[in-house]
C-alpha cells in the first residue's frame, strides 16, 4: 500500500465502508457523520459533507495525488481530521500497548527514546519491545496538510535499573539544587587511642510499607527515618565523653526495601512499598548525608557498603553519589565496591561485614578469602544481618560471628516466614585494636 495516498486504508476506506453500510444497517447520514468525526450535526449539514466526501473518495480512486484530494476539501471548506482515539492496553505479561496519533519526523519515528517519551513512558522505567508507525496525512483549514503518524508501541517495565554517569550526575545535581550545605565540622572526639566506634545500620528496609492489619506492625518511610535518626543521635549521645580514632559507618544490608521502579528486590521479588523509587532516592541521599555528617562530628568516618539482596543496584549507585559528595573531604572515606564481603583491619582486630553467609562455612570462607588480612590478628569479628535478630554464634577459633538486629518493621513475607524480631533495636560497638569488642550500645525503640 502507498501510504502517501492519503492513507486510504485508514480514514477514507473507513468512510467508504460506513457509507456502504448505510442501507444495510439503516444508518442516516447524521449517524455516519458522528461515527466519522465524533460530533453531532444537523442532517442537512451531514448530507452536504458526506456528499462531498463521496466525491472525494471517487476522486481518490482515480488519482494518486493527495494534493488534489486536499484541494477538493479546501474548495468545499471541509476538514478531514479523523477522530483518532488514543488507547492504552494493559497486557497479562506486564507489558503495555499504547496507540496514539503523533506529529514527528521520520528520524524521530525511528528513535526508541523519542517514542517512549512521546507516548508518556519514562525511558528509565520502560523498555521498548516493538513499534509500528504508519504515516497519516490529514488536512485542516487551520494548519493545511500535516503528516502525522499512527504510532503503536509495546513496552515492558525494565527488569533492573542500570546506573550510569548521567543518572549519577542527575542525582548529584539535584542534591546541589536543594541547597544542602556541607557541614565542615571538625571532629570533636578524635584521639589516636586504638579505639573505633562501629555503627552498623542493618536491614532498615527504607520505603517498606506495612500495617498492623496484614502484618501485625506499622512501618513506613516516616517511621524508618525517625528510627534511623534516633539511632544516630543515641549513639552520639552515649559516646559524648569518649574519644575514637575512627567511626566505621556500615550501610547497605537491605538499607532500601526495593531496588527499582517496579518495587521489586534485585532479583525481582515484589515488595510492598510506600513511595516511588525516584522519591526514595531524593530522600535517601539526604538521610545518608545527615548520618555521615553527624558521625563526622565525633571522628573521621570510614563508610563501608555491604551489598545485599534487596537493594544491590540502588545502594551501589548511592555510594557513587556519596563518594562524589565527599570527594574533597579528608574526614570521609568510602568503600563502595560491590564485593559481597568487606574486610576492615584495625590493629590486631579484623572486622568482616557481610549481609549473610553460611555460618558453618564462615571460618573457611574468611581465612581463605581474607588471608592477607587475618594472619596475625588476635580477633576476627564477622557481623552479619538479614535475619532481623541479634545472635552470637559459637566461636570458631579466633572467629566470632555476630548477627545484627534491626529497628525496621517486618513485611508480609518476613511475617509469614517467622522472621519477626522480639524487639526493635540497633547495636553499635566500641572496638579495641588489640582486644576486639569492648563495649556494645543497644538503641531500643
Amino acid at each position: 500500500m502507498n501510504l502517501q495516498k492519503f492513507e486510504q486504508e485508514s480514514f477514507l476506506e473507513y468512510a467508504e465502508r460506513l457509507l456502504s453500510y448505510r442501507k444495510e444497517y439503516d444508518l442516516d447520514k447524521a449517524e455516519i457523520y458522528a461515527l466519522l468525526y465524533g460530533e453531532q450535526v444537523s442532517s442537512d449539514h451531514a448530507r452536504k459533507c458526506l456528499t462531498i466526501l463521496e466525491k472525494t473518495i471517487e476522486q481518490c480512486k482515480q488519482s494518486p495525488d493527495v494534493k488534489e484530494i486536499h484541494k477538493e476539501l479546501r474548495d468545499n471548506d471541509l476538514d478531514v481530521m479523523p477522530n483518532y482515539k488514543s488507547t492504552i492496553e494493559l497486557n497479562k505479561d506486564g507489558s503495555q500497548t499504547s496507540d496514539k496519533l503523533l506529529q514527528m519526523s521520520e528520524t524521530e519515528s525511528k528513535d526508541p527514546e523519542y517514542l517512549l517519551n512521546a507516548h508518556g513512558y519514562d525511558v528509565l522505567a520502560w523498555d521498548l519491545v516493538s513499534a509500528r508507525n504508519n504515516i497519516w496525512n490529514v488536512y485542516s483549514k487551520q494548519d493545511g496538510i500535516q503528516t502525522l503518524y499512527s504510532s503503536k508501541i509495546v513496552v515492558k517495565p525494565v527488569s533492573e535499573y542500570v546506573w550510569n554517569a548521567e543518572a549519577i550526575a542527575k542525582l548529584f545535581d539535584g542534591l546541589q539544587s536543594r541547597n544542602v550545605q556541607k557541614q565542615n565540622i571538625m571532629p570533636q572526639q578524635y584521639e589516636k587511642n586504638g579505639r573505633i566506634l562501629v555503627v552498623p545500620i542493618a536491614d532498615l528496609h527504607y520505603n517498606l510499607l506495612s500495617d498492623a492489619f496484614v502484618t501485625g506492625n506499622e512501618y513506613n518511610v516516616e517511621i524508618a527515618e525517625r528510627s534511623y535518626r534516633t539511632v544516630i543521635e543515641d549513639v552520639i549521645s552515649r559516646n559524648q565523653n569518649k574519644t575514637f580514632e575512627k567511626v566505621v559507618f556500615v550501610v547497605g544490608n537491605d538499607f532500601v526495601n526495593a531496588d527499582n521502579l517496579n518495587n521489586t528486590t534485585t532479583k525481582g521479588t515484589p515488595q510492598d512499598c510506600q513511595m516511588s523509587w525516584f522519591s526514595v532516592l531524593e530522600r535517601l541521599r539526604d538521610l545518608l548525608v545527615y548520618g555521615i555528617d553527624r558521625l563526622a562530628s565525633i571522628a573521621p568516618v570510614d563508610i563501608v557498603y555491604v551489598p545485599s539482596n534487596h537493594d544491590l543496584h540502588t545502594m551501589f549507585g548511592m555510594m557513587l553519589l556519596i563518594k562524589a559528595w565527599y570527594r574533597n573531604d579528608d574526614r570521609i572515606s568510602v568503600d563502595g565496591s560491590p564485593l559481597p564481603r568487606k574486610y576492615y583491619r584495625f590493629g590486631n582486630t579484623l572486622l568482616v561485614f557481610s549481609h549473610d553467609m553460611k555460618v558453618k562455612n564462615a571460618l573457611q570462607t574468611i581465612t581463605t578469602e581474607g588471608k592477607t588480612h587475618w594472619g596475625d590478628c588476635t580477633h576476627i569479628i564477622c557481623m552479619l544481618a538479614h535475619l532481623h535478630q541479634a545472635m552470637i554464634y559459637d566461636k570458631q577459633g579466633y572467629l566470632e560471628v555476630w548477627r545484627l538486629p534491626t529497628v525496621s518493621g517486618w513485611s508480609r513475607w518476613t511475617n509469614s516466614a517467622g522472621y519477626v524480631q522480639s524487639d526493635k533495636k540497633n547495636q553499635a560497638f566500641v572496638v579495641d585494636s588489640d582486644r576486639g569488642i569492648i563495649d556494645i550500645f543497644n538503641t531500643v525503640l
